[in-house]
């Protein structure tokens, strides 16, 4: 499964995040919540095959955030006190109430409201609906970012792209100073392939650690011969944001030939709120295609 499709940013998030996907909290959360039905129902069942009724006193309410009541109960078998509770409204200390417990087995026990009413499965509808609506917004959180809406940009990140005839090359640029990583990507790559690597970038130029280099060292690793070299063979822009807007600003060959220098009449700026990302990668890569580079 390619790591820049929806189905795999759904189940296992975006190539190169930190936080805990959402494919692995299901298969942690999963086998939790059917373990604990399996044990709950094991003791109903082991229980319901060996009852026994008696009747006690509710003994303390306790509360618990915000679940409501509490109420607990003692009772005793064969000089054995044994505890319980469950979550009640509308009961007092001192109240009576039946309880049933396993006769081999008086720790096992509950209320006969609990027992007459046979296992809960409310919380079986209640886990399954949140898992529904979580699943829904994240597929339709993914599928904005991938196809329509913007992703939510925090901060003010910067990027420079290069594109040579063989590969883009981004490069992390730090206030206005270029610097590591850099990221290298074929010209044939996905649309996705393109935004991964672009947010990691973002990423990187707000949360990284910066290197400062000196320019022979920034175009080693840019695995290029020389900068004229490549400001001959490119094409360029750089990306900025901040929490509202985006701006692209393309370069264009020196007047003198020498260069490039920016090309302020075909900059193009996207309000984050109502613009489509789709079209600012593909508006990025038109603007890096705007003419042949000849190496």
């Amino acid at each position: 499964m390619k790591s820049d499709s929806k189905i795999y940013r759904f189940f296992f998030g975006r190539r190169g995040q930190r936080h805990l996907p959402f494919g692995a909290m299901l298969l942690i959360l999963v086998p939790f919540f059917i373990g604990g039905l399996y044990f709950q129902n094991r003791k109903y069942n082991a229980l319901s095959a060996n009852p026994e009724h008696t009747s006690t006193v509710i003994s303390d309410i306790g509360y618990i955030g915000n679940s409501g009541p509490i109420i607990h109960y003692k009772f005793t078998v064969n000089g054995v006190t044994y505890k319980g509770g469950m979550h009640a409204n509308g009961f007092a200390v001192g109240d009576s109430i039946g309880v049933v417990y396993q006769k081999d087995n008086p720790e096992n026990n509950m209320t006969v409201f609990e027992y007459y009413d046979g296992p809960s499965y409310g919380s079986v509808a209640i886990f399954v609906i949140a898992a529904i609506v979580l699943a829904l917004y994240r597929w339709r959180k993914i599928n904005r970012k991938y196809n329509d809406s913007c992703p939510e940009l925090d901060g003010t990140g910067r990027c420079r792209i290069y594109r040579t005839d063989k590969e883009y090359i981004f490069v992390t640029v730090y206030n206005v100073t270029a610097s590591l990583p850099i990221k290298f990507l074929p010209i044939g790559c996905s649309n996705g392939e393109f935004e991964n690597t672009l947010m990691e970038i973002f990423h990187a130029s707000l949360h990284g650690k910066y290197v400062e280099m000196k320019n022979a060292e920034l175009i080693k690793a840019m695995k290029q011969r020389s900068w004229r070299q490549l400001c001959q063979h490119s094409t360029g822009v750089l990306l900025k944001h901040d929490s509202r807007t985006l701006e692209i600003l393309p370069t264009r060959k020196a007047t003198d030939g020498k260069g490039l220098d920016w090309d302020y009449d075909r900059a193009l700026s996207f309000d984050l709120d109502g613009a489509s990302w789709k079209d600012i990668i593909n508006s990025t890569r038109k603007l890096l295609e705007h003419h042949e580079t000849d190496r």
